[in-house]
């Protein structure tokens, strides 16, 4: 039982970070395409690119590139079943007196 409560707690605080560490990029470069710059979302791999070198007409260049976005999940997700994979193993472990 402690094993499992040890897997679900921490797949799912390391998921919780994997989907923060995607966010901070978006979080950093958010509205930026309003001021020559490019909002992007995605780590390791952005997924998502809007703005760049606007015209008067405003930003009509949208990237969104499924694969990549694939891969991070894969690898968020990855990412997640080790760290409750390794919980786990610990929590089986015999405890020392």
């Amino acid at each position: 039982m402690r094993a499992k409560i040890a897997f679900v707690s921490i797949f799912s605080l390391a998921l919780a970070a994997a989907a923060a560490v995607n966010a901070w990029p978006y979080w950093r470069t958010r509205e930026a395409y309003r001021y020559d710059g490019q909002e992007v979302a995605g780590f390791p791999y952005a997924f998502r690119r809007i703005g760049g070198d606007c015209g008067a007409a405003g930003c009509e260049n949208y990237d969104f590139h499924l694969g990549y976005f694939a891969a991070d999940l894969a690898l968020g997700l990855a990412f997640a079943l080790l760290a409750g994979a390794i919980a786990a193993a610990l929590a089986r472990r015999p405890r020392r007196a």
